[in-house]
């Protein structure tokens, strides 16, 4: 269902990484157990799934690590990532066909990479090639809040030179579509089962328009353009 739908001219859109780009969504919770495990604390990963949409700042807040395992954000974040690498070695992450879509997209439109990961992670994450594929990149190293604060969105619209209505966002959280929202962006929410949101969860933030596949761009762009 499509409850935005003004003829526009779009001259960029921009891509959310994990669980939209790459398959990394359940190797971030997996990290996150492991590391609980090896301080001798359980954690479900239903319980770190109700938060896997945030940094990883904010994540060691909503779990208290600091009362649960003692630890201080940053040696959190070390060792965290540290996990994480070692689930993601020698793994393909990206989605199957993800590579020709956007090869496809970028012969007409600007493609930029927002995420809520760290420059570091998305750059251990992705190939030099894979990152050649968007300008600007703009992780949470580069911002002072994360989604879905609009503040990344807004910074790559302003390195893009484009207006926000000139542009879409595509994601698969909640919190794509509610900075997108803010920032006054179309948003594609892009549901599939290793995603970062539950199908009601999306549905429930009424995006622009609900994808399944990046097919769907293609009919949604041909109908908001012409």
């Amino acid at each position: 269902m499509v409850f935005f739908l003004k003829k526009q001219k779009i001259k960029a859109i921009l891509f959310d990484l994990d669980g939209t780009l790459i398959d990394s969504i359940p190797l971030h919770k997996k990290s996150f157990q492991l590391l609980f495990q090896e301080f001798g604390c359980s954690l479900k990963i239903s319980e770190v799934s109700k938060y896997i949409r945030w940094s990883t700042e904010e994540i060691y807040q909503k779990l208290k690590v600091r009362e649960r395992l003692d630890l201080d954000l940053e040696k959190f974040l070390q060792l965290r990532r540290k996990k994480y690498y070692s689930l993601i070695s020698r793994k393909k992450l990206v989605f199957e066909n993800r590579v020709k879509a956007l090869k496809k997209l970028k012969k007409k439109y600007c493609l930029g990479l927002v995420t809520n990961s760290s420059r570091f992670s998305m750059e251990r994450s992705t190939t030099a090639r894979f990152r050649k594929l968007f300008n600007p990149t703009i992780t949470f190293s580069d911002v002072l809040r994360g989604k879905p604060n609009p503040e990344m969105l807004l910074l790559a619209c302003k390195k893009l030179r484009v207006k926000p209505s000139e542009c879409i966002l595509i994601g698969d959280s909640i919190v794509d579509v509610k900075a997108a929202k803010a920032a006054g962006i179309k948003v594609l929410a892009f549901y599939h089962k290793t995603g970062a949101s539950s199908l009601s969860e999306l549905r429930k933030t009424k995006p622009t328009k609900l994808i399944r596949n990046l097919r769907e761009l293609d009919s949604f762009l041909k109908k908001i353009e012409n």
